[in-house]
């Protein structure tokens, strides 16, 4: 009935159609799947970064790289040039003085003006409202939501931040010196997260 010009067409639009439900589905599979949302994920990085010698063994503050945290709602990644702030002078080498590779990558990224490209390992759903300024000053300290950064190579992810894990918090004692009506360490209604 149909010529086999017609028919061919036929078969390749529909293994098209297969093969971008079979991709699709794999791709929500992947970007849902629990180990990804879920405490304890720790996404490889463009750089090894190590928290742990950065914020542990040198005591650089969080602050100082993720300075939005206290003006603003999100903690940002800190751009290169913070991070030349040290490392033009401190060039740290391996046993046969040759610069450690990832820090050949941070002078390349650096040089080039290319942001890193960091795999974020906290994130939020967009129809959430988080705002890290708040938090900051209201005394909340980071390791209460990240954990002891300071002592991950990797940083990973300590708490899932679903909803009932923030409620938790949230619907604490107010801390001392609070106003006699504040019953909650922080406000529960709906609109507070969701706007």
């Amino acid at each position: 009935m149909f010529t086999k010009k017609f028919e061919r067409r036929i078969h390749i639009a529909a293994g098209v159609v297969l093969f971008s439900l079979v991709l699709g589905f794999a791709f929500g599979a992947y970007a849902l799947w629990p180990a990804n949302l879920e405490e304890g994920y720790q996404p490889e990085q463009p750089i090894e970064f190590s928290h742990a010698t950065m914020a542990g063994k040198h005591q650089v503050d969080c602050l100082y790289c993720h300075s939005c945290a206290e003006k603003g709602r999100f903690a940002t990644i800190p751009p290169t040039s913070t991070c030349m702030k040290c490392h033009k002078e401190i060039k740290p080498k391996n046993s046969k003085g040759e610069l450690l590779p990832d820090m050949v990558k941070l002078y390349r990224y650096h040089e080039s003006g290319e942001p890193i490209l960091w795999e974020k390992v906290y994130d939020l759903a967009d129809f959430v409202y988080f705002d890290h300024s708040r938090h900051v000053n209201e005394g909340v300290e980071c390791m209460e939501c990240h954990g002891d950064v300071e002592k991950m190579d990797r940083v990973q992810r300590v708490h899932s931040l679903k909803m009932g894990w923030c409620l938790e918090c949230h619907k604490e004692p107010p801390p001392e010196g609070s106003p006699p009506w504040q019953k909650t360490r922080a406000p529960i209604y709906c609109s507070t997260c969701h706007r």
